[in-house]
């Protein structure tokens, strides 16, 4: 069985590739760069796992995208914020279907409707197009991740860095969390989870309790500083994690629906899947801060 990561060098695909690699037998992975650069920083990271290889591959090319699905049992996709990510999504889609693949586990966004947020309209429609493929599909819909705070930083600075208001609650999700409960649907038989959903939040918090808990584990004061909305964009230009004009802007827009709304949800469901409690922002805290 061989599983396709795309792509295969976000954060959360990192994440997701470490969990299958956990399992005592784990699964033929292949994974999908943009660049040869990128490729060729995959196969030095994963030398010495004979069952990891990596090709190239361009969203925006059916043709590349079937070559990199051959003789693959399922696709695990996790798509980049872009002006076109919703054509990208549609095409991995159409290569799927094209190479016969038995299972296509895509990451979305919780609540994808909220039509203020683009990124999550782009992940809808997506999903629709996912839903009337015919393809045997799993969405996850995850809510707003733990990674995201910076503990360290905060233990260094004595501040805890946030771009919106620090009293509306957000569905938290730990990435571990996350990636445990997609390789374990990445690595069931094709008929379980078939045309599934999931809700995935671990834990109910503002940016005032992280504070809290922050001060409590270190026994010091974390007071909150708040970035002004484009030095928190920015940062994430230089970061390399936006890449264009239509990223930057829903991350504007996001900053400004999180600071009236917040990303809420229930933990039910994750709970469900882990079955165990997910990891909550308390334990998060506790296990960052020993790194």
């Amino acid at each position: 069985m061989t599983i396709v990561i795309i792509p295969a060098t976000s954060r959360t695909n990192t994440f997701v590739v470490n969990a299958l690699l956990s399992f005592p037998r784990p699964p033929s992975i292949r994974l999908v760069a943009h660049t040869h650069t990128s490729q060729r920083r995959l196969q030095e990271t994963f030398a010495g796992r004979p069952n990891v290889s990596a090709v190239v591959a361009d969203l925006l090319d059916l043709p590349s995208l079937r070559n990199a699905m051959n003789n693959c049992r399922t696709v695990f996709y996790n798509g980049p914020v872009l002006a076109n990510e919703a054509q990208m999504g549609k095409n991995v889609v159409d290569a799927a279907c094209a190479m016969d693949v038995e299972k296509l586990v895509f990451s979305s966004v919780l609540h994808p409707y909220i039509s203020h947020l683009p990124h999550h309209r782009a992940k809808l429609e997506v999903e629709e197009y996912l839903f009337e493929s015919g393809l045997n599909y799993t969405i996850l819909q995850p809510g707003h991740l733990m990674q995201n705070i910076s503990v360290s930083n905060a233990l260094q600075s004595g501040r805890l860095q946030v771009p919106f208001s620090v009293i509306v609650m957000h569905g938290f999700l730990d990435l571990a969390d996350f990636a445990a409960v997609a390789a374990a649907i990445l690595r069931a038989r094709p008929s379980a989870h078939s045309r599934a959903r999931y809700e995935l939040v671990g834990d109910m918090a503002t940016y005032r309790d992280v504070s809290q808990w922050i001060t409590e584990y270190a026994r010091m004061p974390i007071g909150i500083e708040r970035v002004e909305r484009d030095a928190a964009v920015q940062r994430q230009v230089n970061s390399g994690r936006l890449r264009d004009s239509y990223g930057c802007d829903a991350l504007l827009r996001m900053i400004s629906y999180y600071d009236e709304r917040g990303l809420v949800g229930s933990c039910n469901t994750l709970r469900w899947l882990l079955g165990r409690e997910p990891t909550s922002v308390k334990r998060y805290i506790v296990r960052e801060a020993h790194l």
